[in-house]
């Protein structure tokens, strides 16, 4: 009895696997429910009935049905991997990111739900996360520019920049374009006081796009401090084009100007900034030093 019976739901598994196949989903559902009946503690009908479901949409009922074949068979990859998948589409990043988690500790090691889980790890700040994962996927797919690419932002995040440095030219070496890790590395550079590097950097990320603010800013101040000063001025005209309420900025395209020679055009934005920020005792500072370079026959 116990053997028709178990036979009995290899057939209506089957069937349903079947159904599933065919995209005949409410006859596939019916298959692997008259399974359940049979067995509830059949973990692979419970996962496949969690994929009928999720095809036709019935995402809550999906989710239980995952769940509960990863409560019959705790050491099972499939349900995890799903799980996590179907809470992504449901914008549950939080729920996603355990669940996927869960799949890596597994043992799972297929490329998609574990990018997945890096990127939705790396948007929540789970950056422990993203370095631990991402070290797994590097020795699977090591050519994959994106996993260095987070795995080097979130190195940067918690101040390992020796390391980030490292992930973040290998994810550069793969895809020149990064301008993620392009920015990033210019960052580290720039924080370092190695201007010169960054400056690099930043002129790439530049040409692929020249409407960033923040680098626009950096570039000039980093081309000003290795003393590329007519370099640096078109930059700095730029940022404070696009962002013409920061003092700094127009303090900076001061200093630029006053270095070429242009002091009377440096004194207007030494103004500009103070009328901005009139606390800004650096502006201030050059505007005196400006004054007295134009006193000078």
């Amino acid at each position: 009895m116990e053997q028709d019976s178990s036979d009995v739901l290899e057939a209506l598994y089957t069937r349903g696997e079947r159904f599933y196949s065919f995209g005949e989903m409410y006859a596939a559902k019916e298959s692997l429910n008259s399974a359940l009946m049979i067995n509830r503690q059949h973990a692979p009908t419970w996962n496949l009935l969690g994929l009928v479901h999720q095809a036709l949409k019935e995402y809550e009922e999906a989710c239980k049905c995952f769940r509960e074949a990863m409560s019959i068979d705790s050491s099972w990859t499939d349900p995890a991997k799903h799980l996590g998948m179907l809470l992504l589409e449901m914008n549950k990043s939080k729920e996603a990111v355990e669940a996927l988690s869960l799949y890596h500790r597994l043992g799972g090691r297929e490329l998609e739900p574990l990018l997945s889980l890096v990127r939705t790890a790396f948007e929540t700040g789970v950056c422990e996360t993203v370095i631990a994962v991402t070290s797994d996927i590097i020795d699977l797919y090591e050519e994959s520019y994106e996993v260095w690419e987070l795995r080097g932002l979130c190195q940067a995040r918690l101040g390992k920049f020796n390391a980030a440095s490292v992930s973040l030219n290998m994810a550069i070496d793969l895809n020149p374009s990064s301008i993620k890790a392009l920015n990033m590395a210019g960052h580290i550079c720039y924080e370092s006081g190695n201007y010169t590097r960054a400056s690099e950097f930043y002129a790439t990320s530049l040409s692929l796009d020249s409407a960033q603010p923040q680098i626009l800013f950096r570039q000039g101040t980093s081309l000003w401090f290795i003393e590329r000063w007519p370099e640096a001025i078109p930059l700095l005209e730029r940022y404070v084009e696009i962002v013409p309420d920061d003092a700094k900025g127009w303090n900076n395209l001061g200093v630029v100007l006053r270095e070429k020679g242009l002091v009377k055009r440096a004194i207007e934005c030494f103004n500009r900034a103070l009328r901005i920020d009139p606390h800004f005792e650096a502006a201030r500072a050059n505007i005196a030093t400006a004054m007295k370079k134009q006193a000078v026959p």
